[in-house]
């Protein structure tokens, strides 16, 4: 932020506040201003600064776009802060282990009826006990047909292929309440306990009973408590969110295990060269992946920053271009368009050689990665005799969606375009935030776009998006095929069939392409030295955000 100041006197002052008040604060030097302007006067790089309190700032450069638990529109930046104001059944770590957090315990015998024990400890931030009933709400809310929601439990028992009730129905047949502590879920087949686990397990969050229970489902998404959900069940409970600037939680004092360390956090959103120079002032602790991402370009600077632990990350999820199949619905040109992509030259020359190049959107570590299909190699020539044969008419636009906040996936996008020129193809760039990107995406005003989705541990998370008949399926793609290979995918419960079929589904993708990873970054975990517990991490980053902790 840059100040002007009229008169020397005026900046000795102001230095003199700036000195006195840092005395006072274990977070970032306070400004004079931000502390006590409204949030609506906060400039998208500032967030308040704590008085006298342990605060960590998290320096993210996508805003996010919402709070609401049920519904995060896909976007990953809203997840960090559902992750702090909300606890999930299972937490997932970097080794691949579900852990316990709300579920004491999940068990099944037969890989169809699965046993979950609540924490008996647990309850909401109001001091109410989190209980089944708050558990069977939130499901028949969720999957109420008037209800937007971002879970994906088609596989439980009583709901259909969209993951939602059938109009007029208000009980679950596979949901079985045992007791306040004690819930039982029977999937339509058997499935590898890894879809109940992630899907079930760490992707849904709930919603107090008490609180919402009088609310009609159609009206829920305009309920006030989406824009302020006061009552949460996270070592951290909501305080403050000025949408596309920062967003506050302060320590649940309530909390059901031990109480955070921390008074505060801020979710802070500034551009990424911001990010980096506030990692060098203090003004930010840490970043988060894949939001806060540091370009990598900037490697040896913040190496060299003496306050700040630098590490690189796995192999990321990679940036996809995405397929508007029904505008674009030759694979020809889609493999034309793959073959003209020079993805080499992104990964030398923007990754510095900290990356990999990978044609599907699982990272080339996930367990389920199939190794042995042939990449689509760089060749301008191949790419022009495709497009001829699929008689592409090159005097038509191709409508080219970017979202803008991701340095480096911007500059990449940029040399894709210039490619796509090479082999003739008229390409309209149109670049957006990700919250208006994905709105245009979802109604198919698109024909290419690009965008980065999370991690998932269960393989069939990567893949239920282009089944025909799935709501989310962005791309149009329609394959009997890929249809059949996703459901023997979702209903498999033996492992080593479940990869022979994951294997056999990323071939058929890879031959119609639908989507096409750019790149695989090495991701770089920054994190400042005064912060003993808590760093970024490529999983998991929040699972013991209570135990995170500042030096005095």
């Amino acid at each position: 932020m840059k100040y002007v100041y009229r008169n020397i006197l005026l900046y000795v002052l102001l230095a003199l506040m700036l000195v006195i008040s840092a005395c006072g604060t274990s977070g970032p030097t306070p400004s004079p201003s931000a502390s006590s302007a409204p949030a609506t006067t906060t400039k998208a790089s500032e967030a308040p600064q704590s008085q006298g309190e342990k605060a960590v700032y998290v320096g993210i450069v996508n805003a996010p776009i919402t709070v609401n638990q049920i519904n995060d529109q896909g976007d990953s930046a809203s997840d960090n802060v559902i992750a702090l104001i909300n606890d999930s059944l299972l937490d997932l770590n970097e080794k691949f282990e579900f852990l316990p957090k709300l579920a004491k315990s999940v068990e099944t015998k037969d890989n169809q009826t699965f046993t979950v024990k609540l924490d008996p400890a647990a309850k909401w931030n109001d001091g109410k006990p989190f209980t089944t009933a708050d558990v069977a709400f939130t499901l028949q809310t969720a999957l109420h047909p008037k209800v937007e929601t971002n879970f994906k439990l088609n596989f439980i028992e009583g709901v259909n292929e969209a993951g939602k009730l059938a109009e007029g129905k208000t009980e679950i047949s596979g949901l079985k309440i045992i007791d306040e502590k004690t819930f039982e879920v029977k999937t339509k087949t058997l499935i590898d306990p890894l879809i109940f686990k992630e899907r079930f397990g760490t992707k849904v969050f709930f919603l107090p009973q008490h609180i919402l229970k009088d609310v009609a489902p159609e009206q829920l998404a305009t309920h006030p408590y989406f824009q302020k959900p006061d009552v949460t069940i996270g070592a951290f409970k909501f305080a403050n969110f000025a949408k596309g600037q920062y967003v506050e939680v302060a320590k649940n004092t309530n909390y059901y295990r031990d109480v955070a360390k921390l008074d505060k956090i801020f979710i802070k959103v500034l551009p990424a060269t911001n990010l980096v120079a506030q990692l060098q002032t203090g003004e930010i602790q840490l970043n988060s992946v894949p939001v806060g991402l540091i370009p990598i370009t900037d490697y040896e600077k913040v190496k060299g920053f003496s306050n700040v632990e630098l590490v690189s990350g796995n192999p990321s999820v990679p940036p996809e271009i995405f397929f508007n199949t029904e505008k674009i619905s030759d694979p020809k040109v889609r493999q034309a368009i793959a073959y003209a992509l020079n993805r080499n030259l992104i990964v030398d020359q923007l990754l510095k050689g900290q990356g990999e190049i990978i044609d599907g959107g699982i990272p080339s570590y996930h367990p389920y990665y199939n190794k042995d299909i042939p990449k689509y190699t760089y060749d301008p020539d191949k790419a022009k005799k495709l497009l001829q044969e699929a008689k592409w008419d090159t005097n038509k636009p191709i409508q080219f969606l970017i979202p803008v906040g991701n340095k480096i996936r911007e500059q990449a996008a940029d040399i894709l375009v210039q490619n796509l020129t090479a082999i003739g193809l008229k390409v309209d760039v149109q670049k957006f935030d990700f919250a208006t990107l994905i709105q245009k995406v979802r109604k198919g005003e698109y024909d290419i776009t690009i965008f980065t989705r999370d991690f998932y541990i269960e393989p069939s998370s990567y893949f239920t998006g282009f089944k025909s008949d799935n709501a989310s399926n962005i791309t149009k793609y329609k394959s009997p095929i890929a249809d059949e290979l996703i459901t023997k995918g979702e209903t498999e419960s033996d492992p080593a069939k479940r990869k022979d079929i994951y294997n056999k589904l990323q071939d058929t993708l890879h031959q119609d392409l639908p989507s096409i990873a750019v790149y695989s970054e090495k991701r770089l975990l920054a994190v400042t030295k005064n912060v003993i517990v808590g760093k970024p991490l490529d999983i998991g980053m929040f699972n013991n955000v209570n135990q995170w902790d500042l030096k005095k």
